[in-house]
Parts: C-alpha cells; sequence; structure tokens
C-alpha cells in the first residue's frame, strides 16, 4: 500500500523540526513496520508530495503523472490538502484562484483520484494568526481567515459530493488559535506543535480508510 499526499508548503512541512506532519505520518507508519518486519498486516508507505507554493492548479497539473509514476501492483492511497495559497489576495485584492475555479479544480482532482483508488481524502484548511497575515511578511498578499474557512467549505462540498473522506482542520487550529495557543510559525505555517495537530486528525482517519 502506498500513501500518495499532495499539497503545499504546509504539506511539505515547512517550519517543522520534525518534518511537517506527512513526515510524522511515514515515522508513525514506519515505526509499525520496523516493530514487525514479518507481519502479515499491510503497513503502508508514505510520500510526500507537497511543494511550496503549490496550489489547486500546480496540483492538478502535475497529478496524473506523478501518481502514475508512483502506481505499483498494490491498492493505493491518495490525500489532497490544498487551499490556504488558492485562498489568499493579492496586492489588487484579485484572487490568488477564484472561489469557482477552486472549486472546479478540486471536482477534477477528485475526478482524477477516484480513477486510481477510492481510498481519497481531502484534508482542509489551517486557520491564519491575521495580525501576521495581512499582509504576510515575505511578500505582499494578504490571508484572510474568513476566505480561508470558505474555501475549506467548498472542498467540504466537493468531498461530499464525490463520496470523498473529509478532515476539517480550520474550526479546530482556530479553537486553538483563540485560546492562546503557539501552533504557528509565522502566522500561517503550522510550528511543531500545529504539525503535531493536523497529523493527529489526519491519522485516524487514515487507518479507518486504510482498514476498509
Amino acid at each position: 500500500m502506498r500513501v500518495l499526499v499532495f499539497g503545499d508548503s504546509i504539506t511539505q512541512g515547512f517550519w517543522d523540526s520534525e518534518g511537517g506532519w506527512v513526515a510524522r505520518l511515514r515515522k508513525y507508519y514506519d515505526k509499525k513496520k520496523i516493530e514487525d518486519l514479518r507481519s502479515e498486516k499491510e503497513i503502508p508507505d508514505v510520500f510526500n508530495l507537497g511543494i511550496s507554493g503549490g496550489s489547486s492548479k500546480t496540483i492538478l497539473d502535475r497529478f496524473e503523472n506523478e501518481t502514475r509514476a508512483r502506481k505499483n501492483s498494490e491498492d493505493m492511497a491518495i490525500i489532497i490538502c490544498t487551499g490556504v495559497n488558492d485562498s489568499c489576495l493579492l496586492e489588487n485584492e484579485k484572487s490568488m484562484t477564484p472561489p469557482d475555479e477552486y472549486e472546479r479544480n478540486l471536482r477534477k482532482l477528485a475526478l482524477q483520484a477516484k480513477a486510481f483508488t477510492d481510498k481519497v481524502i481531502f484534508v482542509g484548511l489551517v486557520a491564519a494568526d491575521e495580525s501576521q497575515t495581512m499582509p504576510v511578511f515575505w511578500r505582499n498578499i494578504y490571508y484572510p481567515n474568513k476566505r480561508i474557512k470558505d474555501y475549506e467549505s467548498m472542498m467540504a462540498g466537493v468531498a461530499q459530493k464525490g463520496a470523498i473522506t473529509f478532515i476539517p482542520v480550520f474550526d479546530e487550529f482556530k479553537k486553538h488559535l483563540d485560546g492562546g495557543e503557539n501552533i504557528l510559525a509565522d502566522g500561517l505555517h503550522p510550528n511543531n506543535e500545529g504539525h503535531e495537530l493536523i497529523f493527529q486528525l489526519v491519522r485516524p482517519a487514515l487507518d479507518d480508510i486504510l482498514n476498509t
């Protein structure tokens, strides 16, 4: 079993000394595999296909080739986490990815993923600390929470229509942020604690889908 995880810099693992939430998934399954090398139970190999700056469009552009290149005779699962960059506003308040285009891209990704496997998961979007993201310090672009939440809601709708497992993230992140917890490194990207939170949200759902 192979698990392919597509996404952006958060998926890639920015600002986590442990490598990010996807690396934590891999370590979790690798540890199980090492504990019993002769186990007959199938334990997955996790591939991190997150690329910094990624969006629903850039993932769609590379999705089929990257998935086909990693497909073997075994079954696979596919995780897609995209939308934070899509939701951002540029200097002229123009959308990086307009809502209708984002939703359309997600529908295409859902269809392409389902052509490879029925084990597909959409992972929701982190909430931001707007005191640091209006704009972010590295570029004059803006990440308002209302837009991030709206884009996560669109993802949830596409997942529901496509019979895809959806893992909400925004509200959980917002709850921790509102409680004063330090889970973001720069207002947008999770730190170690934030990546651990995503890992804890994704792992049970992935375990469930792998066992069906």
